[in-house]
């Protein structure tokens, strides 16, 4: 049976206001949670999350830095977190599009009541969301910082390694927790993952949990978006606008392909580009001072 929200509408604290509502495109709804200061008038930032991420433990450094300078949009994407399964969705047949989730990101600023943000920093399947929703909705954004973004997916006749971990997720007892593990060490690879981790228990254990807890079948639909994107058009329309000076690719030095990926992305669409020394795929909490850093200098007004 599909899980309920916690909360129907929004509910205001001295941490925001958090809600969950339904999209007006689709059978599905959409939980966030909107650090603002109203009193202060502070510019808006929207953070979009990794596969089988959610905004409480994914962004947890990033917020206390910048909540002070910032009023801070996190979210769940369809069947991620806090956001509930549909029963009108089918999650192991269609699948969802980077189209879709960016589309989902602007209905937030929609039922919020915002027309224009100041900056969209996404991670992972995040910072491809955040360059679709640059592309298809360009006047509604002003910075866009792309965190481990990849270009397109496996060509044809390529090795599938989605399908194998869908398979371990859906076919097997306990799958999501079996996939937790090997999940975070390809977050966090090499000597510097071990020790961060190491040096970190706590996050890691955080971390775990996290990955444990994901919905199988946000899983299953999410990864079906990154079985089948290609960023080209985005990145040339971003290109052909002359929004490049408002996107910035960052990458982690230890990120397998991405570096050399990024590298094709930013030669495609004239964005800048930053490598994060000695850091994987989780550069915002692995690296969180040079990530923040980047960021800050980036998007300061």
């Amino acid at each position: 049976m599909p899980s309920k929200p916690r909360n129907l509408g929004p509910v205001v604290s001295s941490e925001g206001k958090f809600g969950v509502f339904t999209l007006p495109h689709a059978p599905a709804k959409i939980a966030y949670h909107f650090y603002e200061t109203p009193e202060r008038d502070l510019p808006v930032i929207m953070l979009s999350n990794a596969l089988c991420a959610n905004f409480k433990a994914l962004w947890k450094e990033f917020v206390e830095h910048f909540r002070d300078s910032y009023s801070i949009i996190v979210y769940d994407q369809r069947f991620h977190g806090e956001s509930p399964l549909s029963k009108g969705y089918d999650y192991y047949g269609k699948g969802l599009t980077f189209e879709e989730l960016a589309d989902d990101a602007a209905a937030i600023l929609d039922h919020l009541g915002i027309a224009r943000i100041h900056a969209f920093i996404g991670l992972s399947m995040g910072a491809t969301t955040a360059l679709v929703f640059k592309a298809r909705h360009s006047a509604r954004v002003g910075k866009i910082v792309a965190a481990a973004s990849g270009l397109k997916s496996a060509p044809p006749g390529a090795e599938d390694v989605f399908e194998a971990r869908i398979k371990v997720a859906t076919g097997e007892p306990d799958g999501m927790a079996k996939l937790a593990p090997m999940t975070l060490e390809r977050w966090f690879p090499g000597e510097p993952g071990r020790r961060f981790l190491d040096m970190h228990p706590g996050r890691k254990d955080e971390l775990l949990a996290m990955l444990r807890d994901a919905h199988v079948e946000g899983f299953v639909a999410c990864i079906r978006a990154l079985q089948n994107f290609d960023l080209t058009g985005s990145l040339e329309s971003i290109k052909e606008r002359e929004d490049s000076k408002d996107v910035l690719l960052v990458v982690g030095e230890m990120d397998g392909a991405l570096p050399e990926v990024n590298k094709s992305m930013a030669k495609i669409s004239d964005a800048s580009l930053a490598i994060i020394p000695e850091s994987g795929h989780i550069m915002n909490v692995q690296k969180a001072g040079e990530f923040n850093a980047l960021v800050d200098k980036f998007i300061t007004p």
